[in-house]
């Protein structure tokens, strides 16, 4: 398949962090990282200024990409200077970063309600109209963004219609999958079903885009939302993947200050490292082994759930795929079909967050073996045939 991108979320200050910039680069390279995300820069701050000169030297290295964080370019500075004054800034901040080839990008703007998309469309028009490098926007889908569209139609246009001024990569995020626990009757649940919603919502309006589809996890714990468990890290990873994630950002990483509502940082503000960061490395490194090498030169196809369908994904049925898969202890599953030039590939993943599984695969020759997976573990099938 194509390849895969690992990136992350980044707040802190560029003259914040805590060591070197090649310390930074060393961490994203530990955390499997190919896509890095820069602390931001604020012109005026040369401090800031030399640390991300540094940073991208730091990546040219690796050989590892970043999407610069450059407050010049966000998509404020277009509202509050005006489009020539915003133009200039672009400029500006493509004269002083952007000249490396492992600058992949810069950072335009995230979760634009309804009332802004015109105005962040235009500031990644302006940006697309001085540069081919990439403008990179997220966004998310939400009660008040729901009320706002009315319809899913009605925002997947809006989606559609921001796209045209040059949009990149289709991104949003969502961490309802992560609730900490029941505070209200069906609120885990609720959760779960809203993260199936989104990653199905958005990777179709990628796929109508003709765009790679990056989703945004949960890394870090946060108002409701739990500190991940290992379970839960390789869970989000395969249940993005097996619904047509083509990359991945954890939010996020690095502490950028101090706060009561955000917790267990992967890195805290004195540099040190948590169970986290260990999970999202080793979970990161097994996917790329076990799964991504796998699927080389195959893309993403269909999805199907097992047991019970979240976010209107369909249920499997017995004459769906070239495989049924069943759990055997009422746990939740996913059925994914992969094409590449040599027909199908397929992927099962077990949707439980807290139990291991075993699943039952058969193929239309009535031929069947089953694997046990943990909390969401995936298996490529085998071929029943060989």
């Amino acid at each position: 398949m194509k390849k895969f991108e690992f990136s992350l979320w980044n707040y802190m200050a560029a003259d914040k962090y805590y060591a070197a910039a090649q310390n930074l680069a060393d961490e994203w390279r530990e955390l499997g990282i190919t896509l890095g995300f820069s602390p931001y820069f604020e012109e005026g701050n040369e401090k800031s200024r030399a640390f991300l000169r540094q940073l991208i030297g730091a990546c040219e290295k690796c050989g590892m990409e970043l999407i610069v964080f450059d407050k010049r370019v966000f998509w404020t500075n277009y509202v509050s200077a005006g489009e020539e004054a915003y133009r200039a800034a672009v400029k500006n901040a493509l004269k002083d970063f952007g000249k490396s080839d492992a600058v992949r990008g810069f950072y335009v703007g995230d979760e634009p309600p309804k009332e802004d998309f015109a105005a962040m469309g235009e500031a990644l028009r302006i940006y697309k109209s001085v540069t081919d490098k990439v403008g990179f926007v997220n966004f998310s889908r939400n009660d008040a963004i729901d009320r706002a569209f009315q319809t899913p139609l009605e925002h997947a246009k809006a989606l559609k219609a921001f796209a045209k001024n040059g949009l990149d990569y289709m991104a949003n995020d969502r961490y309802s999958q992560l609730h900490a626990k029941e505070y209200e009757a069906g609120f885990l649940e609720a959760g779960i079903d809203k993260y199936f919603r989104d990653l199905n919502f958005f990777k179709g309006v990628a796929l109508e885009c003709g765009l790679p589809y990056i989703t945004s996890l949960a890394a870090v714990g946060h108002w409701m939302f739990r500190t991940p468990t290992e379970d839960d890290v390789r869970w989000q990873i395969h249940t993005a993947f097996a619904h047509g994630a083509e990359g991945i950002q954890w939010f996020f990483i690095h502490q950028h200050r101090l706060a009561d509502d955000y917790y267990t940082y992967p890195v805290d503000l004195y540099g040190k490292k948590n169970e986290v960061f260990g999970y999202i490395a080793r979970q990161t490194r097994l996917f790329k082994d076990k799964v991504l090498n796998e699927l080389d030169g195959y893309a993403f196809s269909r999805v199907w759930h097992i047991g019970k369908n979240y976010g209107n994904t369909p249920l499997l049925g017995e004459k769906d795929a070239k495989y049924f898969v069943r759990s055997d202890h009422g746990m939740n599953g996913i059925l994914t079909e992969f094409s590449g030039k040599y027909g199908e590939k397929y992927l099962v993943v077990n949707a439980d967050q807290k139990y291991p599984e075993l699943f039952w695969i058969r193929d239309e020759e009535q031929n069947e073996y089953h694997v046990w997976l943990p909390p969401g573990g995936a298996h490529i099938v085998r071929d029943l045939k060989k």
